[in-house]
């Protein structure tokens, strides 16, 4: 008996498209997110937008105070993220001591950092990147 397998390259295909149906099914399900305040902690009118730009776009590092208040605003709404630990986890961090650092100041945020938390706080789009070719 011989069964036949597809190949390698067949199976990473497959595995791609079922990926991007499920990327697809997120990026619809992310329109359903609830709507909440704005954050009151302070009056971002006297900070730069900057660090709502892309990289590319000229991004510059959000202040402290606008990390503060925009993580206290993101932990006041969902307390299961209600410690710097949980939040570094969420965002990819090594350490709470990380989310303390960057929201004393005495760390930046990184860019993919802060882009992933203005995506899962709906304050910037996630970004999809075209494939140019399948290779390999």
């Amino acid at each position: 008996m011989k069964i036949e397998l597809p190949s390698i390259r067949e199976q990473q295909k497959v595995i791609f498209e079922k990926a991007t149906r499920e990327g697809i099914h997120q990026l619809k399900e992310n329109l359903k997110a609830k709507t909440l305040p704005p954050q009151t902690e302070v009056d971002e009118a006297l900070y730069s937008r900057n660090h709502l730009l892309r990289e590319c776009e000229g991004w510059e590092a959000p202040a402290p105070e606008i990390v503060r208040a925009y993580f206290k605003h993101f932990q006041d709404h969902f307390p299961e993220y209600g410690t710097d630990k949980k939040l570094a986890a969420l965002l990819g961090l090594s350490s709470d001591r990380r989310v303390r650092e960057i929201k004393e100041g005495s760390r930046k945020a990184p860019y993919g950092v802060w882009r992933t938390f203005l995506v899962l706080t709906g304050r910037a789009p996630q970004e999809i990147v075209p494939v140019l070719a399948f290779m390999g």
